[in-house]
Order: C-alpha cells, then structure tokens, then sequence
C-alpha cells in the first residue's frame, strides 16, 4: 500500500499560477535567442526541421543552467513540492530539464519516444517528476501512461519472458491513456509508471519539459547527487571562471566504487569539455596507481601545490569518508582547488567540503528488490 506522500505522485495533477512562473513564454524566450524565426510553439515544426529542433531543445535544456532560471525552479519547487513529499523531507533538484518537442507525425522521422518506465532508463525509485508541458496536451500528441500496478507487472513480465520491443509496445498501448493538460499544469508520478508517445496526429506540436526532484535518503539510481542532482540553492553551475595563466593538473582515479570501472579515456572526455569552458590550460596528465585505493597520488599532487587540480568526479574520490576529508583539508590548507568536472563543482573553502559531502551522502543507489526481483514488494 502506497502512502499518502507517494499517492500525491501516482499520476496526480499539479494545478500552478502560471503568470508567476509562465514556463511557456521562458521556454519561447529562449528559442528566439537562437531561433528568432519561432513565434508559437505549436508551430515550431512549421519554422524547423526535425534536425533542428534538435538543436534548439538542447540550446533550451543548457538554458536550465542559468542562474534566473534555477532561482525560478526553486521557487516552484518550494511551492508545490513540501505538501507533496512532507514538509520537512529534503530534497534535490534535476541540473537540467528534458525537453520534449512532439511534432505532428514524429514518427515518420524517427521521433516517437518509446514505451518505458524511469528505473529502465536510470531514474532511482527516490525521484519524482513534474512532467509540465508548455503547449496543450491531448489526444495523440500528449504522453500516454500506465497505471502504477499494471506498470509494474508489466515491467517484470517483459525481462522474464523477455519479449521483443514490438510486443512491448502493444502490450503497453493496451493500458495506456492520455493526460489532458493545459499550460499551468503538470503531471506528477513515479519513476515505476511506464509511459510514452503514440504517433502524434493533431496538428500542432506538444512541448514539455521533464524535471525531477530526488527526496533524501531515497535511491538515485544512476542519477548521482551532484551530478544530475543538485541542491537548491546551488548555482555554481551558472559561473564561468578564466583560469588563464594558472597552473593545473588532471588526474583520473580508480580507487573507488564509482570510478572503477570508468576507463582512463571517458574520464578525459568528462574533464577535457570542462577545461576548455574555464579555460584551464593543463601541464599534465596525471593518474592514481591501481588498487592505491588511498590515493597516495592525488596527496602527492597536492604537495606540489598547483593552483587546481581538475577531477573526472566527486565520485571518484576515495570511499573512506575520513581518508577523503583528510586529502580535502590538506588541498584547502596549501592553496590548491579541486575541480569535480562531472559535477561543475569547487572545493576552496570549508562549506565546499560540506557541500561535496552532503552530495556524496545525500541518496543511495539501491535499497531494495525491484518489482521484477525475488524479495519485492518495495514501496519506496
């Protein structure tokens, strides 16, 4: 039995002022900067090709970095989400929204999101989605959801009997059903509810955004606090620092759970973009010996006071909390800031430490059986 915090997200609607947070007009605002020729959203696809909208969705989704908008969110958040989830619950927030542009007959150009439910694609069990969309949503053009239970069954029966895509498809569509939205409205639900898109035959285009909220001590998934969470407030995101003429180093790890399995080149290809963007000019490659799951490395490196030292993740960091603390008190007290690239996030000071820590110990990956897995049920 689910309890009255989790019955407010099972496929609830969520009715907000839209003058004062007019998500609409923001999300239009911002496709005119680089897209001047959109004046309605209904009518995008009659303005962009399928490539481009591509494009500019991406262009919306980085806007969702900006410090208004964050401000914004936090506000909406801290309105609508307390009567929802307990008003003393902590809680995260998702860096970046996900914007979905239905147009009319998507699926001709490979455009139709396909059935599945938020734990398939990573989600932890610990979030919760406002699904808002900006235009009307109806009919064919809207998301189609299941209910909680047959969502649930239906996900343990696809990975025993291992169906094809196409019956799971068909199966889903059997249950699904429309939710009529208007502007000023959002979907609230679980990462369990599967869902997904029918073939839009209107003839206006759907946009919506997906965020998420993740509640402390709850599973994140592969949604790692920090990372694709984080906490209100926190919009160090939304700086770019020139860190021309300063020393740096880079350095990849293996010496915790996390960082592991991550080969040497993904974890360049997290720290190279992020270099480039601070205009950090590094001297070295530089990386901790295998199995040193101390990190006598990264302590030497600090040693020799570079004015940074540039890593893949917060993540990567040790997994003995009181080794960890003592590599981020002796980087603070020689003058050498730790850059977590995956995270966008500083340590320099004190509260820096803190906040990486309450990231680092804010959610848990898993904490029970799935629906499909023997020991359910789980009613996180």
């Amino acid at each position: 039995m689910l309890k009255d915090t989790q019955l407010q997200w099972d496929n609830a609607t969520l009715n907000y002022d839209l003058e004062k947070y007019n998500w609409p007009k923001w999300a239009l605002d911002v496709i005119q900067e680089v897209a001047p020729n959109v004046t309605a959203l209904e009518t995008i696809h009659k303005e962009l090709s399928a490539s481009e909208i591509v494009k500019v969705a991406a262009h919306v989704q980085n806007a969702c970095s900006r410090k208004d908008f964050m401000q914004k969110f936090d506000a909406f958040v801290a309105e609508y989400a307390p009567p929802r989830i307990g008003k003393d619950v902590k809680y995260m927030i998702q860096r970046q929204g996900t914007l979905r542009v239905v147009i009319p007959n998507q699926a001709k150009v490979g455009r139709r999101l396909a059935f599945h439910q938020g734990v398939f694609v990573g989600n932890g069990r610990g979030c919760r989605t406002f699904w808002t969309p900006f235009t009307k949503a109806t009919g064919t053009n809207t998301m189609w959801m299941l209910d909680l239970d047959i969502s649930r069954e239906i996900s343990r029966k696809v990975l025993e009997e291992k169906w094809s895509l196409e019956k799971f498809e068909e199966v889903c569509l059997e249950h699904a059903w429309p939710i009529e939205l208007e502007p000023g409205q959002s979907h609230l639900f679980f990462q369990e509810h599967i869902h997904g898109n029918k073939n839009n035959e209107e003839d206006f285009t759907r946009v919506a955004m997906d965020m998420r909220i993740l509640l402390e001590g709850e599973e994140y998934g592969r949604r790692n606090p920090g990372g694709f969470m984080r906490l209100p407030g926190d919009y160090e995101v939304a700086e770019t620092r020139d860190y021309t003429g300063k020393r740096f180093i880079t350095y990849a790890g293996w010496s915790s759970k996390y960082s592991s399995g991550i080969p040497l080149p993904m974890q360049r290809a997290i720290m190279e973009p992020y270099c480039v963007k601070n205009k950090i000019a590094y001297t070295s490659y530089e990386f901790e010996n295998e199995y040193m799951d101390y990190q006598p490395g990264l302590e030497y490196y600090i040693n020799e006071k570079p004015d940074g030292i540039v890593l893949c993740s917060m993540y990567g960091m040790t997994d003995d909390k009181e080794r960890r603390l003592e590599i981020f008190n002796s980087a603070i007290e020689k003058g050498v800031e730790l850059h977590f690239a995956h995270e966008l996030t500083v340590i320099r000071t004190k509260e820096d430490i803190e906040k990486v820590e309450t990231y680092l110990n804010f959610a848990v990956p898993k904490k029970g059986p799935q629906s499909w897995e023997d020991g359910w049920p789980n009613n996180t």
